[in-house]
């Protein structure tokens, strides 16, 4: 394949902004107390109901040792839970406790919020122009780890 540098540096451009615009850089994330990726880590683990930490490294492609740093600090902040599975007691099922639930309520809505925001002042027409590509971007990029 034989992408040209102005190529590069568009992809690169709009991957500076988008990562700006939604503030992933911050240092905490929506306000939170947070990171980026324990703010993922929360949402996945609310999205899955319960998982086991492989579910969270393989869905969000994370360092297995980072992850369990990660879950460690989420424990100990009493945002999730760890119970050993009855089918293997060397497997813990990790699920959302209530302090947990209520911040990824609170994460979810205010992404949700973020989205909404960004939008603001955009016509019915470009905010469908900006789904749709979205939607063609994200399509045309998953097909590529399929393979």
């Amino acid at each position: 394949m034989n992408l040209n540098d102005n190529i590069i540096a568009d992809i690169r451009q709009f991957n500076r902004f988008y990562t700006k615009i939604l503030g992933l850089l911050d240092k905490h994330v929506l306000s939170t107390g947070y990171s980026f990726t324990e703010a993922r880590v929360i949402l996945e683990i609310g999205f899955l109901k319960q998982c086991i930490a492989n579910n969270l490294v393989e869905n969000l492609d994370i360092d297995r040792s980072y992850m369990s740093r990660i879950i460690t600090k989420l424990s100990k902040d009493e945002l999730i839970t760890k119970e050993f599975s009855t089918k293997d007691n060397r497997t813990s099922l990790i699920r959302l406790a209530p302090k947990g639930d209520a911040l990824f309520k609170q994460l979810n809505e205010k992404s949700n919020e973020q989205i909404v925001e960004l939008l603001r002042g955009l016509s019915q027409v470009e905010i469908k122009e900006i789904h749709d590509s979205m939607v063609l971007i994200h399509n045309k990029l998953d097909r590529l780890e399929e393979l």
